[in-house]
């Protein structure tokens, strides 16, 4: 993770901004914390009862003592045992932030992280732009043939394509359903990272490009979408459209 931010490379753009700052600080005695941020199943889950209960929560007390609750389990100290929850969920992350840190260390990163915080937060934090795939604006024809005429009914199969591509994304970005297929999931199968690059001079640069094959070989075994990460190019077979 190191080398790759100092080089340039993908940057870890999935932590909680609590992580990224006791990544800053090392001090996990002034991180802040909420329930928003319990990504662990079963623990969130177990915040979701707690808040549901309005009768009787005597089914919660093994699950809450579990986690290093010592007060009485009751309706009246609900906001105790979250903060409880909360706080093993935290504690449990510490150790392996410490180890990050220390690799980040040998590139002496938590120095300039901790002096330009705004600036390093979109690193490490994913913000609104992070799950954006934008609709890829440049497609180059497939290199086995001549560029298809406009008008033809080849650059009329392209066109369709990228239309339904576009829609699709905009679909299912529109959708807001975290366990379904994302803009970024379709972005990460094309270019190996599911993040727009964060320094301006690489977003400015930063294309998908499309490509269409519409070989007319009967004998073709290839009836599906191929990826190149590297190039972030994306070849579309069209001879069944």
């Amino acid at each position: 993770m190191a080398a790759s931010l100092a080089e340039g490379g993908p940057c870890p753009s999935f932590m909680r901004e609590w992580c990224f700052r006791h990544l800053c600080s090392g001090d996990s005695d002034t991180i802040q914390v909420s329930a928003s941020d319990v990504t662990d199943f079963e623990l969130s889950q177990l915040i979701e009862r707690i808040n549901s209960a309005s009768n009787d929560i005597s089914n919660l007390v093994d699950d809450v003592v579990t986690c290093g609750y010592t007060g009485i389990v009751s309706l009246e100290n609900k906001d105790s045992m979250i903060r409880t929850v909360v706080l093993h969920s935290t504690m449990r992350v510490i150790p392996m932030l410490d180890q990050l840190r220390k690799g980040l260390q040998l590139y002496d990163l938590p120095k300039i992280m901790k002096t330009h915080q705004d600036l390093c937060l979109p690193l490490f934090v994913p913000g609104e732009d992070d799950e954006v795939c934008s609709a890829p604006h440049l497609y180059l024809p497939s290199g086995e043939e001549p560029p298809c005429e406009i008008g033809s009914a080849d650059h009329q199969k392209e066109v369709n394509i990228i239309n339904f591509l576009q829609d699709y994304l905009q679909e299912i970005e529109d959708s807001g359903i975290p366990e379904g297929l994302t803009a970024g999931r379709i972005m990460q199968w094309m270019t190996g990272q599911r993040h727009k690059p964060v320094l301006p001079s690489e977003k400015k640069d930063f294309v998908i490009n499309m490509q269409f094959n519409h070989g007319r070989d009967t004998r073709h075994t290839v009836c599906f979408p191929t990826v190149s990460a590297c190039s972030r190019t994306v070849t579309f077979p069209s001879a069944h459209l």
